[in-house]
């Protein structure tokens, strides 16, 4: 190949990775089976958002409030990284405004909600948050109820940079027919006391953000590894490479809707911009359901 067609080929894959894939955001719809789940929760959906990085209403947060616009679920959950800038903090209120979910939306904190330089007014973060309805867990849990089960919800703040407080939120015995650990980052998976949860909801990693068909994430950016970059982490395989017996939670990781990297090099690649619609399932052949009643019951 000559040097003139080298360029040309390295010029379009740039175009792509960096002009292209990153504001092209995605609605996924991920079937999850867990196995431990009671037949009166099979269906529920979980909308999931992580590492939205707003600094401004761009052209990819107006995609993102059309894809939200589009789709309901029984929760919404924000895992992190909401915003990037005090500026992205009224563009973050238009968009989190567009969340359908009719037990509630709930947030935790990412790393970047606590690096000064990035976030001056935390407080007023939080207070948009509360405005729209979303409900930050800084460490703490809430009881949901959906139709005649119990979900045992629980926040913790960011284990990236150590703000986590797993032994306050987890739970001390099985009270709850689901019990579920929203976290930034899937490093929380290294803590014992995450073995007492059946599911949980990260971001951070971006799902690696460049992604090789057949290899997976070109890292993670977590202590876990690289294996810690694909979407879903199943108990199988967090049990062995922990050293662990089971059972361990299920670990979803969402790719994020931003793209972060250098200023000229903010690349995706096989892992666009993504909204994750979970539908837990009890069973592969079990049947969608809608429960009759559902509503928050608020704890602490």
């Amino acid at each position: 190949m000559s040097r003139e067609w080298v360029l040309i080929a390295a010029a379009a894959v740039w175009t792509w990775t960096n002009l292209v894939e990153p504001f092209h955001p995605r609605l996924q719809r991920r079937p999850l089976t867990l196995p431990s789940l009671p037949s009166h929760l099979d269906g529920l959906t979980i909308l999931h958002l992580s590492d939205l990085h707003v600094r401004k209403m761009g052209l990819l947060e107006r995609k993102l409030i059309r894809l939200l616009s589009q789709v309901s679920a029984d929760i919404a959950v924000l895992t992190g990284d909401l915003v990037d800038s005090d500026s992205g903090i009224q563009p973050l209120r238009e968009v989190i405004s567009h969340l359908q979910a009719s037990l509630g939306a709930y947030a935790v904190w990412g790393n970047a909600e606590h690096k000064p330089e990035k976030l001056s007014h935390h407080d007023a973060l939080e207070r948009v948050l509360t405005d729209a309805g979303v409900h930050v867990l800084t460490n703490q849990t809430t009881t949901l109820r959906y139709g005649n089960a119990t979900i045992w919800l629980a926040g913790a703040d960011d284990p990236h940079s150590g703000h986590d407080d797993l032994a306050q939120i987890a739970p001390s015995s099985r009270c709850a027919d689901l019990h579920l650990l929203l976290a930034h980052s899937p490093d929380i998976v290294r803590h014992p006391l995450a073995a007492r949860f059946d599911l949980i909801l990260c971001g951070h990693t971006h799902c690696g953000q460049i992604r090789i068909p057949g290899w997976g994430a070109l890292w993670s950016h977590t202590r876990l590894g690289r294996w810690a970059g694909d979407c879903v982490l199943p108990p199988e395989l967090i049990a062995r490479r922990l050293n662990r017996s089971l059972p361990q939670p299920y670990v979803v990781i969402s790719p994020g809707v931003a793209t972060v990297g250098a200023p000229l090099f903010k690349a995706r690649l096989f892992c666009p911009p993504e909204v994750t619609l979970l539908d837990l399932r009890a069973s592969a052949s079990a049947p969608a359901r809608t429960p009759t009643t559902a509503s928050p019951d608020q704890g602490t």
